[in-house]
This record gives C-alpha cells, sequence and structure tokens, in this order.
C-alpha cells in the first residue's frame, strides 16, 4: 500500500515536472496590444467586420491591416 503510493507520488512529480518544463520550452509570445485591442470589441464574434473573430480582428487592427473602427456590432 506503502509503495504504491510512493509510486504515485513520484509519477505525479515527474509529470509534473515535465509539464513544468514544457510549458517554459514552448512558451509563445504574444504582443499585448492584441489583448488589449481585442477587450474594447464586442466579443460576439459575429464575423460581420470581415474577419474570423474578435482576436482576428484584433491581430489585423494592431498590424495596421484594419481600421481601429473595424466592429460593427460595437
Amino acid at each position: 500500500m506503502v509503495e504504491a503510493l510512493l509510486v504515485m507520488l513520484g509519477l505525479g512529480g515527474v509529470c509534473g515536472s515535465i509539464l513544468s518544463a514544457a510549458s517554459k520550452i514552448f512558451y509563445v509570445y504574444e504582443d499585448p496590444r492584441i489583448a488589449e485591442v481585442e477587450g474594447k470589441l464586442a466579443g460576439a464574434n459575429c464575423g460581420g467586420c470581415g474577419f474570423a473573430g474578435c482576436s482576428a480582428a484584433a491581430v489585423a487592427v494592431v498590424n495596421g491591416k484594419a481600421s481601429p473602427s473595424v466592429c460593427i456590432v460595437g
């Protein structure tokens, strides 16, 4: 019983360490301006602006490919 508990604790520790290392190795940087612009949009993901959703419209606004008034819902 104690051996099984120790094995499961060890397995959990190893998996946690692997996941922690993977989150640091595979970190993807996202421009914080995108989240700020997306927070100002309506959040309806309706596609009325011609983009796939509010996050795609926010990326286009930050990159200069769309005007800041792209959201017709908001």
